[in-house]
């Protein structure tokens, strides 16, 4: 990998040192040009042709399918992380006095579609301190009645990751639904799908995997697909040979992406597209580790510091967030003066949320302590 090379791709270098993926990641010259070409069709030809949007959707659902270790009839596009929960958690059939496991604190957008669309089913809370167990806390609450867990696989606060690999294990052996809130680790951290138990995974793609906003993943496990009902049939969910012909309706596709009801957002389909090709071209792998290395020099410098740590100290459960206090500074102050400085992190919740990729430079780590 020629870090120089690929940080021409990334222009925000070039002014800041962004270090602020887990709020919000930039958009690379490779995903604007091709969003830039979309448009000059858009403006100077104006019609978008069935095999210019259905070879941009395929392809784009093939490699984000590489990207997760699913089958490609596994994939969906979807607006956000939001969609991508809500239509399975409504085509379920839930009955009353079942219940599902939440996580305490965790992100609205993965506990609103749980309160507001399923009313009649009970939901229980896991509280998680540092370092603490998901799957031992799962333990003392499921129950016979329990019928899902959805668990962040990243927290959006402290970078805690879940170990989906195990959780999805012990969902099997007690016949109980896992859905994952992927957003805050896909595009850092790897996954293969096709070796967890996971039945439903979403992930919008305006963080880790450099957006644009407006366009997400949905992956629906091959298991789980028969057990959802449509629900927003619409007349793209089927499998047209002829769009000139609609005497003969045909048949809804047996894929998640029957849940594409309608006309998509092809220029966020377009920019996803080139991000997906680079991230697969690197390696996801390759990403984790460097991710995972500039994590250890946070951590272990911030800790020398005397800084408060927020996030995990293990490597295991880390991820590309790191969560702090820095001493005897007020928070606030400090954002403002790395934010004057052009070193963007965020403030949450009165701490500091440091979230470098892997197109950060050790350097860029560097300059961030300094100013600590």
């Amino acid at each position: 990998m020629n870090i120089d090379t690929i940080r021409r791709l990334f222009p925000i270098t070039k002014e800041k040192i962004y270090l602020n993926h887990a709020s919000s990641g930039p958009l690379t010259t490779r995903a604007r040009n091709a969003m830039e070409e979309l448009l000059d069709v858009y403006q100077n030809e104006s019609d978008i042709t069935k095999e210019m949007l259905e070879d941009a959707e395929e392809e784009t659902r093939e490699l984000a399918a590489r990207l997760l270790g699913a089958d490609t009839d596994e994939i969906a596009l979807v607006k956000n992380t939001s969609q991508g929960l809500i239509i399975p958690i409504i085509a379920l059939n839930w009955e009353k006095g079942t219940n599902v496991i939440l996580r305490k604190g965790g992100f609205p957008a993965n506990i609103y579609p749980w309160l507001y669309n399923i009313p009649q089913v009970e939901k229980r809370y896991i509280e998680l301190k540092r370092d603490e167990d998901f799957i031992e806390k799962c333990e003392l609450a499921v129950n016979e009645k329990t019928r899902a867990i959805t668990v962040d696989w990243v927290d959006f606060l402290t970078g805690a990751r879940v170990g989906i690999e195990k959780l999805g294990d012990f969902c099997q052996r007690r016949n109980i639904l896992l859905f994952v809130d992927g957003i805050q680790g896909l595009g850092a951290m790897k996954v293969n799908l096709s070796e967890i138990k996971v039945d439903f995974f979403s992930s919008g793609t305006g963080k880790w995997l450099f957006g644009p906003q407006g366009i997400g993943i949905m992956y629906i496990s091959r298991r789980a697909i028969d057990r959802l009902k449509l629900i927003n049939t619409g007349w793209l969910s089927v499998c047209w040979e002829d769009f000139h012909d609609f005497l003969e309706l045909p048949p809804v596709k047996n894929s998640a992406a029957r849940y594409e009801e309608g006309t998509p957002n092809l220029l966020g389909i377009s920019g996803l597209r080139e991000h997906l090709k680079l991230i697969l071209e690197i390696g996801q792998e390759e990403i984790e580790k460097r991710i995972l290395s500039f994590r250890e020099t946070l951590i272990d410098r911030l800790r020398e510091k005397g800084c408060e740590i927020l996030s995990p100290l293990s490597q295991e459960k880390g991820s590309g967030i790191v969560t702090f206090k820095p001493v005897n500074t007020n928070c606030e102050e400090f954002f403002d003066r790395l934010t004057e400085k052009k070193i963007i992190v965020s403030h949450r919740r009165g701490w500091i949320r440091v979230s470098p990729h892997f197109y950060n430079t050790e350097e860029e780590i560097e300059e961030f302590l300094k100013n600590v």
